[in-house]
């Protein structure tokens, strides 16, 4: 089985997450650190966020691929909904081979 993450990095942040959030990796360096307190919780939640629609849309597509007929909205009953625009970023990063032809 694979395992399905989602990984964003920006301004010295790295983060990977699992399908709906959960915390894999936390990585930060001297940029980051320099964003002072609150500039760092902002930009470490925002990148949080772009993780997180990587890791859901890639799963959106998995489930699809397994369960033929699953729809938007049952989709989003797994926790599995975002943002529009982060859909569409995440969506640029989802492997050719998931995609349907």
């Amino acid at each position: 089985m694979t395992e399905i993450t989602g990984m964003s990095e920006s301004g010295g942040i790295r983060v990977e997450v699992y399908p709906g959030g959960a915390l894999s990796s936390l990585s930060l360096d001297r940029r980051a650190m320099a964003l002072g307190s609150r500039g760092l919780s902002a930009a470490i939640l925002a990148t949080l966020t772009e993780a997180t629609a990587v890791a859901n849309q890639r799963t959106k597509a998995a489930l699809r691929e397994a369960l033929d007929g699953l729809g938007e909205a049952d989709l989003s009953l797994l926790g599995l909904n975002q943002d529009v625009a982060l859909t569409e970023r995440a969506e640029s990063t989802t492997p050719d081979s998931w995609r349907a032809s």
